[in-house]
């Protein structure tokens, strides 16, 4: 049976008010949810996801208008990402929550504890009924919830979604994914606004960030310059507990980020030139530079770092950086600016179709289900 439609004068606009009112509550309880995420992310990160949370809310109004003929009584399962519980929260559940009589959210482990904190704090459940937190394993998940939703949102590794894909086949399977997202230099460069944003991008929540650039091509004749500027502003960013307002990289999540990064160093410890050091004990990856040459470079050799590591990758003229970048396996990871347009990047999956484009929730369980 295909989804029913509701009126757009009585659904969105009753929706629309109560995101504005839930917004008024994360500003109301800021101090505590610094208290509550400094045991997760940084004080940088947690102000970012604060203002975002809240501008999400109040704009949701421009994300629905387009919507002439809002679904109502769908199912939505969410597999919940690693990294910023409130932003999360609020574009992988409450946005599409408008649509749905029921929106299950499977958390990660290591997430469980805190989203359960949040869902007190802010009183989730009064202001969305429809959603629910489900903490149980990976299986039950997709056989009590995903397999009877209409629709799935996975975040994390592409090899996974295809696996949850195999034992959800009729669900609208929403995969928001990553990219290498590059980070490239030309000759022209402004060396130090480029080190600087370097910085910030890379040491965002401490690195675990899916838009964070993983590889850094820069012209061969910049290459010592740039490092040195780079490195330069890794000596002032604090290491630590993040708990410490000043704290700019804080400790690695999820443990088998560690051990992938330590496998991957193993092949590329000769081109460290700054840092290396990973405090497996605090779960702390200190910021480093690895040093390597676009010349055979073997597009197997891209890590998807959630780290604050920079793969810097000289070049010496724009035809070698043209070669990598449309190689093949580089554009299946999508490398249009903030696009996604990559078969691995973000992608659409319904009925045996795949629709490779960036992601809209709201928009795109409308593109499919309504036709």
């Amino acid at each position: 049976m295909p989804p029913s439609i509701t009126s757009k004068q009585t659904q969105i606009p009753n929706f629309l008010e109560t995101c504005l009112a839930f917004a008024k509550v994360i500003e109301r309880h800021q101090d505590e949810l610094y208290q509550l995420l400094s045991a997760y992310e940084t004080h940088e990160t947690t102000t970012d996801e604060i203002e975002r949370s809240i501008e999400t809310l109040r704009g949701m109004k421009a994300e629905l208008d387009p919507i002439e003929h809002p679904l109502q009584e769908l199912t939505l399962a969410t597999f919940f990402p690693l990294n910023l519980p409130l932003y999360s929260i609020i574009l992988f559940a409450i946005a599409p929550s408008v649509f749905c009589r029921a929106v299950y959210v499977r958390p990660p482990e290591v997430m469980q504890t805190i989203l359960d904190e949040l869902w007190d704090l802010l009183d989730i459940k009064r202001f969305f009924p429809q959603i629910a937190l489900k903490n149980v394993p990976r299986h039950i998940f997709v056989e009590l919830y995903a397999a009877e939703s209409d629709a799935i949102v996975f975040t994390g590794k592409y090899e996974n979604t295809l696996a949850i894909h195999e034992l959800c086949p009729q669900s609208l399977l929403l995969y928001n994914g990553s990219g290498i997202n590059p980070f490239v230099l030309f000759k022209d460069a402004d060396i130090d606004l480029a080190a600087q944003k370097a910085v910030e991008m890379r040491c965002f929540n401490s690195g675990q960030d899916c838009a964070g650039p993983d590889a850094f091509f820069v012209p061969t004749e910049l290459a010592d310059t740039f490092i040195a500027k780079v490195g330069t502003i890794l000596d002032a960013v604090q290491v630590g507990d993040t708990h410490n307002p000043e704290t700019v990289v804080g400790p690695t999540m999820k443990q088998t980020y560690i051990a992938e990064l330590k496998d991957w160093l193993k092949h590329t410890r000769d081109g460290v030139v700054y840092g290396g050091e990973i405090d497996e004990k605090q779960h702390l990856v200190h910021p480093t530079i690895v040093r390597s040459t676009i010349h055979g470079l073997d597009t197997n050799n891209f890590h998807e770092f959630f780290a604050p590591f920079f793969y810097v990758i000289t070049y010496d003229s724009d035809a070698e950086l043209e070669t990598v970048l449309l190689s093949p396996k580089f554009k299946e990871r999508g490398n249009t600016a903030y696009g996604g347009y990559g078969d691995k990047a973000n992608f659409l999956l319904y009925n045996g179709k795949k629709t490779v484009q960036p992601v809209l929730i709201s928009r795109d369980l409308h593109a499919v289900l309504s036709s």
